[in-house]
């Protein structure tokens, strides 16, 4: 009997001690460099980015793999993704500063400019593309840089700087002809030139027409604006003379100081009419065949108007 209770006890202790060596189908479970890439892949495909970034990342852990840079690539194009663009920024630069594949190192300078369109720093994006022209002499390339420039100075200009406009323009210029039908540079460039020659307001002429309460908004077609300015000020005008007229001066200074601030605000209101006016007239030209999107940039706690343009 007490060889049978030992021999159950031996048992019991035998089952539960953890199992070693090869597992229960008699293998060693090995991650090969073909699944963890394929699996990294499969999860880019189904949009599952998160998870593609992680395991692009376990894929560098495999030494000397000729994928490893397109892996680096991938990993970042997930952030991207995922619009975490300062990590994407600073990912595309890797590959930039490591040797590498050279089709993945150009795609990683475009890439890299759209991650800081993504941030709202129009500046960055335009240096690294500004730096790649200088680096590279393939006309593809070429042309799709000064394309992506073109859409750039656009955005930068917001309707208001026609030098930025004027830029844009230029880029379109540069695209060889072979590339100018594939980025729509000559319908591009029309639109720009209308742009560009869009009637305008001289902001100045407006604040100096505005010493004649509300004639500053005439001149910016604003002519609802023109009359409440006109009429406000005026009838201010005459109210802080009656008062200094009938001797009640305390009323008669009240009423001056008031219209003071409005007055003020008609030469202002009226010359930022003129800037107004002219951004609309540039906006409502590019508007018709540009995607115009506008919204509140968090990050830089900006507003931002972007353009870009469908091709």
């Amino acid at each position: 009997m007490t060889q049978i209770k030992n021999l159950c006890l031996i048992l019991i202790l035998a089952l539960s001690l953890p199992a070693s060596g090869p597992n229960a189908f008699g293998k060693d479970l090995v991650i090969s460099p073909d699944m963890q890439f394929d699996y990294a892949l499969q999860c880019y495909q189904k949009k599952d980015y998160e998870t593609a970034v992680v395991e692009f990342k376990r894929f560098a852990h495999f030494p000397r793999d000729r994928r490893a840079g397109e892996a680096g690539f991938m990993g970042a194009m997930g952030l991207y993704q995922l619009k975490r663009f300062r990590e994407a920024a600073g990912a595309f630069n890797e590959i930039l500063l490591a040797e590498g594949d050279p089709v993945f190192k150009e795609e990683s300078y475009f890439m890299q400019s759209k991650a800081f369109m993504g941030m709202g720093n129009l500046g960055y994006a335009r240096i690294v593309l500004q730096n790649y022209l200088k680096l590279t002499e393939d006309a593809a390339a070429r042309d799709r840089a000064h394309s992506m420039l073109a859409d750039l100075e656009v955005q930068s200009s917001r309707g208001m700087d026609l030098k930025d406009l004027e830029d844009a323009r230029e880029n379109l210029s540069k695209i060889s002809p072979e590339g100018s039908a594939q980025y729509l540079a000559a319908d591009r460039a029309d639109i720009l030139d209308k742009a560009l020659a869009a009637p305008r307001k001289n902001p100045s002429l407006a604040g100096l027409l505005a010493a004649v309460p509300g004639a500053g908004f005439l001149y910016c077609e604003r002519y609802q604006d023109a009359l409440t300015a006109f009429l406000l000020n005026t009838g201010l005008m005459v109210a802080a003379y009656e008062a200094f007229d009938q001797g009640n001066e305390a009323l008669g200074g009240v009423i001056g100081l008031v219209e003071t601030g409005f007055y003020a605000g008609n030469i202002y209101g009226s010359m930022t009419a003129a800037h107004r006016y002219n951004q609309n007239a540039v906006l409502n030209i590019l508007g018709a065949q540009f995607n115009l999107t506008s919204g509140l940039d968090m990050e830089n706690k900006a507003w931002s108007i972007g353009l870009k343009y469908d091709f």
